[in-house]
């Protein structure tokens, strides 16, 4: 049985890229992997696919508090469908909903959190919602902040932007690396190095260049264009929007960057992302 390496961050953070990254180095090597691998490859932590393995009930007809008791055992079918590790994605909220753990920490090894500065994730986040950037920062500031729902996922807790960081960043019960994402876009090779360091593991250095090279956001970019991808919102034109770092300069009022500055005032400072 192996055991769960958490790919977490916050909604729209670079959640996907690290997993494209992370596929591509571990299993990229000989042959180059498109989106569509990376169900394959990385799993999520919230998929139904995993809930329906461990019960004969139907999932969709499922109460939260029922899929919550189910989230065990969910993840413990992950951990032991991988002879060593097994990597998952998540957004959810290091912390617990009907007193039952959104992460389980009996099947996990550690975690690899991804923190972006919020006055960008907000732009992110209003185009893959479909909200206006007021809207938008209601969501990201929003304590109760979760996704419905959907036909491929469970509900996912995801709370505020603060809380959701804090979550993954103090008194965590396991081991968490967290890496800016403003830091990967900087210095790639550099920062998944680290990475992979964080894994127990010497990185080699020609693979980590050819993976940063093949999960580009211009590799992705082509990559959804050429074949879609199936975490797209329908709200959105494309999955990989711009990629780019500072974007709240030009279309953030001041204003709202003050509201966004006031209600993350103290992870915004710990990360050095004030104005």
């Amino acid at each position: 049985m192996g055991k769960i390496i958490w790919i977490a961050s916050y909604p729209k953070s670079g959640n996907t890229w690290v997993r494209m990254f992370l596929n591509s180095y571990f299993y990229g090597q000989d042959k180059r992997q498109e989106l569509g691998n990376l169900d394959k490859s990385t799993f999520g932590g919230s998929s139904k696919t995993s809930y329906e393995k461990v019960t004969t009930r139907n999932v969709a007809e499922l109460s939260d508090k029922e899929i919550m008791e189910l989230t065990p055992l969910a993840h413990g079918y992950i951990a032991s469908s991988q002879p060593q590790m097994a990597f998952v994605k998540t957004h959810n909220l290091l912390s617990t909903y009907h007193n039952i753990p959104l992460v389980t920490p009996d099947v996990t090894q550690c975690g690899l959190h991804i923190v972006r500065n919020p006055l960008d994730t907000v732009i992110s986040v209003a185009d893959h919602y479909g909200l206006g950037l007021d809207r938008a920062i209601q969501f990201i500031n929003n304590l109760n902040g979760s996704s419905a729902p959907t036909d491929r996922m469970v509900r996912q807790i995801f709370s505020s932007w603060t809380k959701n960081v804090e979550s993954w960043t103090e008194e965590a019960p396991f081991p968490v690396l967290t890496t800016r994402y403003e830091d990967l876009h900087e210095d790639p090779e550099a920062f998944f190095s680290r990475i992979i360091k964080s894994l127990g593991m010497v990185p080699d250095a020609a693979r980590v260049a050819k993976a940063v090279k093949h999960s580009s956001f211009k590799a992705l970019k082509n990559m959804e264009k050429k074949g879609g991808f199936s975490e797209k919102s329908r709200h959105s034109k494309a999955f990989f929007r711009s990629g780019k770092t500072g974007q709240w300069k030009s279309k953030l009022s001041d204003a709202q960057v003050n509201q966004m500055v006031q209600a993350n005032y103290p992870q915004m400072k710990k990360f050095g992302y004030l104005p």
